[in-house]
């Protein structure tokens, strides 16, 4: 294992490179039966969309569940950034919608993570949570 740096002043050792840090890490990048996979709705999915108001919010949403459903993890993405798949959405799920911007509020965001995390029963670990496991772990 080679230690990189990129200054005198870094002091963690570096095992992963960007791409591989990216692979694991980043928000994944879909081919287009990855899209039918994972943008695909079963009707307990559905159900939280009557919650949302916009059709921008409704694809925000489609779009983080997608995501979780493949690596457990949310991401703070724009249009640019998933592009494809947002128009990939646009085109199943609202297509005589114009997607413009995908712009949503971060109460929106976490809002829309909360009612992924409670779809796959999952929750936040809180502090208390996170000092037990601290306290198992030693």
């Amino acid at each position: 294992m080679e230690n990189q740096t990129t200054n005198a002043t870094q002091k963690r050792l570096r095992i992963f490179g960007d791409d591989e840090i990216q692979a694991l890490y980043g928000r994944p990048h879909f081919t287009d039966d990855e899209r039918l996979e994972y943008f695909a709705l079963v009707p307990t999915e559905k159900a939280p969309l009557e919650q949302l108001h916009s059709i921008k919010s409704r694809t925000y949403f489609i779009l983080q569940l997608g995501y979780f459903k493949s690596y457990h993890l949310f991401f703070v993405f724009d249009l640019p950034e998933v592009e494809e798949d947002a128009r990939y959405v646009q085109a199943q799920y609202f297509p005589d919608f114009q997607l413009d911007d995908l712009d949503i509020t971060k109460v929106t965001r976490l809002r829309q993570q909360s009612l992924i995390l409670e779809l796959f029963r999952y929750r936040i670990c809180d502090a208390e949570q996170r000092q037990a496991l601290a306290a198992k772990a030693c």
